[in-house]
């Protein structure tokens, strides 16, 4: 019994840092589908993360078809891009920007319009995340439909404008009530990084920097490296030099 524990007790070091070890072989697959004339010889940006470090390759279509393989930190949300990386302000919005999670093996990608509607198999984190952004994306369709009727009011509607502005301010506030909840009990998973950035980003009037502050640094040291943990970090150190 008395070696059993010493051979459980050395072994355990080993196993925590096998489970904290997240750089892994991968291989992406991807398609799409350019017009004739155009399938063969545009070039491809893939971003991704590999032992804390973010990495950029690059690589021709042939035929409509591309791959990328090699190592990296699968925890860490990739990009596949059409544009070169760094050259679009905002890549969570350019159409050509895939942004998703690697597989630890083959992950293939199929678009069939554009890039960030391409269709992602392989990755059970990608899946899950995908299911994440669905559920909270309720907030923002009603945040876009707030913001659609503050822009059709005049400058002289200030009881409206007060009243919309009233609305969206609560909306936020319940979105980042939600992410909260999120974070206070999926803080370990892959994308809890994004789910911080989305609080930040909400920008709702109960907003507490301290408590995003006090997650982000929950985080694994590779999801607080990674562009989106560095783009966190900026905009929590902003918040609180004005606060």
């Amino acid at each position: 019994m008395r070696l059993t524990i010493l051979l459980v007790l050395g072994l355990l070091p080993i196993t925590t840092f096998a489970q904290k070890r997240t750089t892994a072989p991968y291989q992406v697959n991807g398609e799409v589908n350019f017009p004739q004339g155009d399938e063969t010889g545009r070039k491809i940006f893939f971003v991704y993360q590999q032992n804390g470090q973010q990495k950029t390759d690059s690589t021709l279509i042939n035929n409509n078809k591309f791959n990328f393989s090699g190592t990296a930190d699968i925890a860490i949300k990739a990009s596949l891009q059409f544009t070169k990386p760094y050259a679009t302000p905002e890549p969570a919005l350019d159409p050509n920007t895939l942004a998703f999670y690697l597989n630890n093996g083959l992950t293939d990608v199929k678009a069939t319009g554009f890039l960030s509607r391409a269709k992602v198999v392989g990755s059970p984190v990608q899946d899950e995340y995908a299911a994440f952004m669905q559920k909270y994306s309720k907030w923002d369709r009603t945040l876009t439909s707030a913001g659609r009727r503050k822009r059709s009011l005049g400058k002289n509607d200030s009881v409206k404008l007060k009243a919309i502005n009233k609305t969206i301010d609560s909306v936020q506030n319940l979105k980042m009530d939600d992410l909260c909840l999120f974070l206070n009990e999926g803080i370990a998973k892959p994308y809890a990084v994004g789910a911080i950035l989305m609080y930040l980003k909400a920008k709702g009037s109960s907003l507490d920097v301290d408590k995003a502050e006090k997650y982000f640094k929950q985080l694994p040291e590779e999801q607080q490296h990674s562009a989106d943990g560095q783009e966190a970090e900026k905009i929590i150190a902003d918040l609180k030099k004005h606060k």
